[in-house]
């Protein structure tokens, strides 16, 4: 059967990646099988990761939105037709579909390789234990966030460099405005230091 990943994260398809991020970290701590007892907690737990990879992924969602696009419309066709297909009559033709390909779950062949990948992936996270796989996980938030911050320090020190050198360029050019280089004289020393702060944390990170 076509997997539905958005439906696995509890998502719809507009979803942007911070959303599936935030869905795949809560539900993989959930799910994880030395948290949680439930029977079916092991496979969830890959369907999860599986799902995440495959969404976050900007190539592969897309290729995998084209197969869910045209599969899911294809079986609400199938419901709305007049030859009495059922439900379960579409399944049956899906599944030799799949057959003639192969038994694999998708037509594009990147996309196949991509989502075993994913489910071998999420069978070692599955063997980890908890504590090290949401010290893992954790870990990718606080990357994010990082990363985040301190492009935000790198754009603010630029602009108040470049505001700074303007300001100071403008007054000395324009005699008797002294606002402009007193402005220039304390932007400019503000930009280098939060410049200099930002290399800073890249190379102690």
């Amino acid at each position: 059967m076509f997997p539905d990943y958005y439906k696995i994260l509890r998502l719809n398809q507009n979803v942007t990646k911070n959303e599936i991020k935030k869905a795949y970290r809560e539900l993989a701590l959930e799910f994880h099988p030395d948290k949680n007892n439930s029977p079916n907690a092991h496979e969830k737990f890959i369907e999860i990761n599986e799902a995440y990879l495959i969404l976050y992924d900007d190539e592969a969602r897309e290729k995998y939105d084209r197969e869910y696009n045209y599969n899911f419309s294809k079986y609400k066709e199938q419901k709305s037709s007049d030859y009495g297909h059922s439900k379960e009559t579409y399944k049956n033709e899906r599944a030799n579909q799949r057959k003639t390909e192969h038994e694999q779950t998708f037509s594009d062949s990147d996309l196949n390789d991509w989502a075993k990948k994913a489910k071998t992936q999420g069978a070692e996270y599955a063997r980890m234990a908890f504590d090290d796989f949401a010290k893992m996980v954790l870990g990718f938030v606080k990357e994010t966030g990082f990363q985040l911050g301190n492009t935000l320090l790198v754009f603010l020190g630029l602009m108040l460099t470049l505001g700074g050198c303007g300001n100071l360029v403008i007054g000395l050019s324009t005699s008797g405005e002294i606002g402009n280089p007193v402005f220039g004289l304390i932007m400019l020393p503000i930009g280098i230091l939060l410049w200099r702060a930002a290399n800073n944390n890249w190379e102690k990170h």
